[in-house]
């Protein structure tokens, strides 16, 4: 088992980025000298969260973690299937970016909050990225392969089980929490899990895709 606290290189938002936010008008501060850019990097306090379980054993759509930590899902347990390990993290850019968004949003500046919101949802999705590419390459040097992250809220992944996750990463540590609902705050804050395919599979074995069976045509989560 292994613990880790790490923080990411924030990627960086040309002005051309921000700009088509803005449904293509050119980049300019405002009035009030607003420098969006500068603002968000001086908001966001980015780290991400993972720790490495063992797999004691799948079965009957449950997929059961060293430590007696049970997650059900039938997919998630086709996901997982022939995996040794399981990785779970969650990664969060903070709150204050939330705060400033909820601001300039009761002042009226709509654009300039719309723009920190997607700005703030992109950055958390590329840490998480990053993160799972990382572990990608790291495992795939030892000869093995890792599957696709699956997150609470995914397929018949039910919400509830965020508890799990939050469970399996001692959440005091966490600057991230729950809410009645399961949903997390802040809000730029994403969970999730993927497993570790071991080197003994030869040829490696290609990470199950649930996408690629379900019909579902307009879901975000998609990947082809």
């Amino acid at each position: 088992m292994e613990s880790l606290s790490i923080v990411e290189t924030i990627p960086n938002f040309e002005k051309n980025t921000v700009a088509h936010l803005l449904d293509g008008m050119r980049y300019r501060s405002s009035s009030r000298h607003i420098n969006l850019l500068d603002m968000f990097e001086e908001l966001i306090t980015p780290h991400l969260h993972y720790q490495i379980i063992k797999i004691d054993h799948i079965n009957n759509g449950t997929v059961y973690l060293r430590g007696g930590l049970n997650l059900n899902s039938s997919i998630l347990a086709k996901i997982m299937k022939d995996c040794e390990y399981a990785i779970c993290f969650i990664a969060t850019i903070g709150s204050d970016v939330e705060g400033e968004i909820a601001r300039l949003s009761e002042e009226n500046h709509l654009s300039y909050a719309y723009i920190l919101d997607t700005m703030g949802s992109t950055v958390v999705e590329s840490m998480v990225d990053k993160f799972h590419k990382s572990m990608k390459e790291r495992y795939r040097a030892r000869g093995g392969e890792v599957t696709l992250r699956f997150s609470p809220g995914y397929c018949d992944w039910h919400i509830s089980e965020q508890k799990k996750l939050f469970f399996a990463l001692d959440s005091s540590h966490l600057d991230v929490e729950l809410t009645d609902s399961c949903l997390m705050q802040p809000r730029k804050s994403i969970s999730g899990i993927f497993g570790v395919l071991p080197s003994s599979i030869n040829p490696p074995a290609s990470p199950y895709n649930p996408c690629s069976k379900c019909k579902k045509k307009n879901c975000l989560s998609r990947r082809n």
